[in-house]
């Protein structure tokens, strides 16, 4: 699922679409349809900008779990790289949303809060043209 085509989209809408696209494949919180490799994973395409890989990934992730900011950071960051500021900003927005949650309940600590607040400055701080 592609987010260039469906401005302004929120994230709500996105988990939605790719709970459709996946419907076959992955049940959200489904054990037998998580791997825990697939943030890292993600990662690895987006070192060695394999942008499509990185999103199809990352799309996985979100639609497995989509309480867990991982699947929404590494797709903002993807999105990031290839100059999508608009796109970025909602997923962005909402990993640290998730992450504050998961804090507030013991789930990740301060430093992975931070990152992803650093972020998210980083994408707004962006330009429209790159």
């Amino acid at each position: 699922m592609d987010m260039t085509d469906q401005e302004p989209l929120s994230a709500e809408k996105y988990l939605k679409g790719l709970r459709e696209l996946f419907a076959d494949e992955i049940k959200p919180y489904d054990e037998d349809d998580w791997d825990w490799t697939w943030p890292d994973e993600g990662y690895q395409f987006l070192e060695t900008c394999d942008f499509g890989m990185a999103e199809l990934t990352f799309q996985r992730v979100i639609a497995a779990r989509p309480d867990d900011s991982d699947g929404f950071e590494g797709l903002a960051m993807g999105y990031k790289a290839l100059g999508r500021k608009p796109q970025a900003v909602i997923l962005i927005t909402e990993a640290l949303r998730l992450a504050k949650e998961g804090y507030a309940k013991g789930h990740i600590d301060i430093e992975a809060l931070e990152e992803i607040a650093m972020a998210q400055r980083l994408i707004h701080e962006m330009s429209d043209e790159e």
